[in-house]
């Protein structure tokens, strides 16, 4: 497959401004998370309520923070106080990056698996990439959760993923003649594999990923 898919280009924006509205404070946190993990350093809360979120650096006495309000009845919050600069020392890695949630990352993903659609993406790719581009750790079952996670952003739920699966391997042998397909489940409907055989094969590359997205809580 040509080695590690690169996550950090197609990266969701992570731009933070004084002034600016957030839908949420669940959208709000999204933002200050990719803001956080490409700026390779962590937060925490320091208050929040039903009318505001205020985030620190994670770091003691570092002037870093982010103040968003919700006056009155509005609906949106909006950045109040934001400072961006940090008087604690960036250059240290964080390993163990708290915002680097299963959300974050699969955020990333997904929208890798959109523009390049049919690539397979494995879980150690994520973890390669996450460790060379901002020199955090994953276990390989939170890369695994954090793949599985994207392909619900990308291409639905499970079900809709098997049905997705019956519909192109009807498709092909529609177009292709000569195709042959085979869906098998395990003894316990766990799963599904598919064997298609192709004429052409730079189709195989979008069989591959339908069988990544294949997993133990479809039903046959």
């Amino acid at each position: 497959m040509g080695g590690s898919r690169n996550l950090v280009e197609d990266e969701p924006t992570s731009m933070i401004y004084k002034g600016q509205f957030f839908p949420t404070k669940k959208d709000l946190k999204r933002l200050a998370g990719h803001f956080a993990m490409r700026q390779n350093f962590e937060w925490k809360v320091k208050r929040s309520n039903k009318t505001t979120l205020h985030l620190v650096c994670l770091m003691d006495n570092c002037t870093w923070k982010l103040r968003a309000v919700r006056r009155d009845e509005a609906i949106y919050f909006q950045g109040r106080s934001f400072i961006n600069e940090h008087t604690c020392p960036l250059e240290e890695i964080h390993h163990r990056h708290r915002q680097a949630s299963t959300v974050i990352i699969g955020e990333v993903v997904a929208l890798r698996l959109q523009q390049h659609d049919g690539r397979l993406m494995r879980p150690k790719d994520i973890i390669a990439n996450m460790k060379t581009m901002y020199g955090i750790q994953i276990m390989y079952s939170k890369a695994h959760q954090t793949l599985d996670y994207a392909m619900s952003l990308t291409y639905g739920t499970h079900e809709e993923r098997f049905q997705l699966l019956l519909s192109f391997g009807y498709v092909l042998k529609q177009q292709n003649p000569g195709t042959i397909t085979d869906l098998q489940c395990d003894e316990n409907d766990s799963g599904a594999q598919c064997l298609l055989q192709l004429h052409k094969m730079e189709m195989n590359r979008f069989i591959h990923l339908l069988l990544g997205t294949v997993t133990r809580k479809t039903t046959c």
